[in-house]
């Protein structure tokens, strides 16, 4: 039981440690030039970085050509439509302009088309 008792305190001891210290970072004044990120902002649950439609769900099942061109005709930015086959991956920066479509060997859309 005194082990179990020792372990609480010891829990304690460094919860308070580590509340201490936060709040001396979080009462540091921030005017000597520290620069703040702007995230994006949101839109119904998404964060906007580039104008206009973001994803397309309707394509699923769709011929990639057919795919290209309703992307391409339904925001004006995308400039670069890129397809992914089976088995390659996706780069993970995110470029505005930029759309990828996972598709099989036979052109199908199979993956919802998003920016990215």
């Amino acid at each position: 039981m005194e082990g179990k008792n020792m372990l609480k305190l010891s829990h304690v001891l460094a919860f308070l440690l580590l509340a201490s210290l936060f709040q001396s970072l979080m009462a540091r004044d921030l005017s000597d030039g520290i620069q703040v990120l702007q995230l994006p902002e949101e839109n119904d649950g998404e964060f906007v970085f580039c104008p206009g439609k973001l994803s397309w769900p309707e394509l699923v099942g769709m011929p990639a050509g057919y795919a290209e061109q309703i992307i391409q005709k339904e925001n004006s930015i995308v400039h670069d439509v890129r397809l992914l086959f089976p088995g390659m991956v996706k780069p993970a920066n995110y470029v505005c302009g930029r759309v990828f479509l996972v598709v099989d060997f036979k052109l199908i859309v199979q993956i919802t088309p998003s920016m990215g």
